[in-house]
């Protein structure tokens, strides 16, 4: 009798826990793409030697509906970054570089991304004090295999560090 009812009790609980997760299946198909899904495929489509016209445009689009702080991948930041620093877009890099702190704030790429925005969106003089801090942690990085839009994060700090001159960073890249 205490099976029976055990077994019942079991068969009833699968049946609940079944019927939570095909609820949240079709909650989840019909919201669409997550923001870091929006961006990693955005990601895939940017063009490095494309139009940059048409780069900004995309990423102006991107930007419209995606919110950094709502982004929950690093990765997803790392390549938003990039993409902002490639199409000149350095407002939306000191909020990436927030999101990142909160996400993984010892990270190397973190620290790059603060850089970077330091870098293109404050103070240059700052930044560069930024860099020469934070190379152990961007060290790191490379350590650990970087790839991909990492990789890419340091290629956009370095560039940015040479071309500090005292100069903003508009005007020392053009």
């Amino acid at each position: 009798e205490n099976a029976a009812a055990l077994v019942m009790a079991i068969v009833l609980l699968t049946a609940v826990v079944s019927w939570i997760n095909r609820r949240h299946d079709r909650l989840k198909d019909s919201a669409g793409p997550t923001p870091d899904e929006r961006v990693e495929a955005a990601w895939e489509g940017f063009g490095f030697g494309d139009d940059p016209a048409a780069a900004r445009a995309a990423l102006d689009a991107l930007l419209d509906e995606v919110d950094p702080a709502a982004l929950r991948r690093k990765n997803s930041i790392v390549s938003l970054a990039v993409m902002a620093a490639r199409t000149e877009h350095y407002d939306v890099l000191p909020a990436l570089a927030e999101q990142a702190r909160a996400l993984d704030g010892g990270c190397g790429e973190t620290a790059a991304l603060a850089v970077l925005a330091e870098a293109c969106a404050g103070d240059p003089r700052r930044a560069r004090e930024m860099y020469v801090a934070s190379q152990s942690a961007m060290a790191g990085c490379g350590s650990c295999g970087t790839q991909g839009p990492g990789r890419y994060l340091m290629q956009e700090v370095a560039i940015m560090v040479d071309a500090m001159d005292g100069a903003a960073p508009s005007a020392a890249l053009h």
